[in-house]
């Protein structure tokens, strides 16, 4: 095909695209004037709410884990409860899992057939609640469409064609996790919702043990009285930095903080580290790699779900964005931080880096010799 047809067929498919994507939008709006909810309501939940369905049907590791300061409120809002989950990744299951008041994970498979017996059980459940966390995700919103339910919850939107009986506004983050929990706080009046902003995975004493072992033969006694630096140099498209940048940034940490150990989480057996002398791992279980990521003294990534999972474990972690926005996608975590724009250069990341260790070494003394 010449560059002239590739380029018309190009223009012809992106035309497509929009005539459907508004066609689509003007039917949401239309189904929402007739039976949807486009205004907020917030309304007590029902005193008898004990099972609830939450529906995020995603594979994507940083929007399941967007999940876990919404459930963690849901659990402590309503004790008693139990907390079902479907979900589209069996790998992610046990990251839910590990959280307080959680069910069942129910998986979405891609035939149809398992896709009818998934919709079969889950109605036959009967949830007092069944609730969409986001607000842009057609999936979702059938999903909870078709489940049998007392209550819906989800955000109130001029497109929203689901009939809510609980429905927030417009948040005030831009950063889904928490629009998750702003989405109980605006819906739900009654109880008081107890809420949480940070992500958070608790793996099990065998993931930990597992992470130990791991910890101790690829690290052995490198690792004793020194600080662990983690880092993941991949990210999907524009999000990830070149090879040359973290080859440089690593120099610079070589540099700045000498006695630190580095430590690249690889996406896979067969991925090629950065630079191959550096201790290197790959870990497929989540939960035991969440559990060796609680182990590093400070994680460096670009947005990424390794990223998140290093917030979620516990581990201080700076960001690195250079295609998305941290108001969006920031790292919610205990010490978290993020870089983007001019500050992306490896020696601006590298001397954060040694500003950060330093500061913990003077609020817990435990290295020795940082240079900041």
């Amino acid at each position: 095909m010449s560059q002239k047809r590739a380029a018309q067929s190009a223009g012809f498919g992106a035309a497509g695209k929009r005539w459907r994507r508004n066609n689509r939008r003007r039917f949401n709006r239309f189904l929402a004037r007739l039976l949807g909810t486009p205004e907020a309501r917030r309304r007590p939940l029902a005193p008898d709410t004990r099972r609830i369905l939450v529906v995020r049907l995603n594979k994507r590791l940083g929007n399941i884990l967007f999940l876990t300061p919404m459930l963690r409120s849901l659990a402590a809002t309503l004790p008693e409860a139990r907390i079902d989950v479907v979900i589209q990744s069996p790998a992610q299951a046990r990251l839910l899992q590990s959280l307080p008041g959680i069910g069942r994970i129910w998986i979405q498979e891609n035939r149809v057939l398992a896709v009818l017996r998934l919709l079969r059980n889950l109605r036959a459940q009967r949830y007092d609640l069944v609730i969409d966390p986001t607000g842009n995700s057609a999936s979702n919103r059938i999903g909870v469409a078709l489940v049998r339910t007392r209550q819906r919850m989800g955000f109130a939107k001029t497109d929203q064609w689901l009939p809510l009986t609980h429905a927030s506004g417009k948040t005030k983050s831009r950063h889904q996790a928490l629009q998750a929990v702003e989405l109980l706080t605006g819906s739900i009046s009654e109880p008081p919702v107890t809420t949480f902003d940070t992500l958070a995975v608790f793996p099990d004493a065998d993931d930990q043990r597992a992470a130990d072992a791991r910890w101790q033969a690829v690290l052995g006694a490198r690792a004793h009285g020194a600080p662990v630096i983690g880092f993941f140099s991949r990210a999907t498209g524009r999000k990830a930095l070149p090879r040359h940048w973290w080859q440089a940034w690593i120099l610079e940490v070589r540099r700045t903080v000498p006695q630190a150990v580095l430590l690249e989480i690889l996406p896979s057996e067969d991925a090629a580290p950065v630079v191959p002398e550096i201790a290197h791992v790959a870990i497929k279980p989540l939960t035991e790699l969440a559990a060796l990521m609680s182990r590093l003294d400070q994680f460096v990534a670009a947005d990424s779900g390794p990223m998140h999972l290093a917030a979620a474990s516990g581990t201080p972690v700076i960001g690195l964005f250079r295609a998305t926005l941290p108001s969006d996608y920031a790292p919610l975590g205990q010490d978290c931080e993020t870089v983007d724009g001019d500050g992306l250069k490896p020696e601006h990341v590298a001397a954060r880096l040694a500003e950060r260790l330093a500061r913990r070494e003077r609020a817990h003394p435990r290295f020795s010799g940082l240079r900041s």
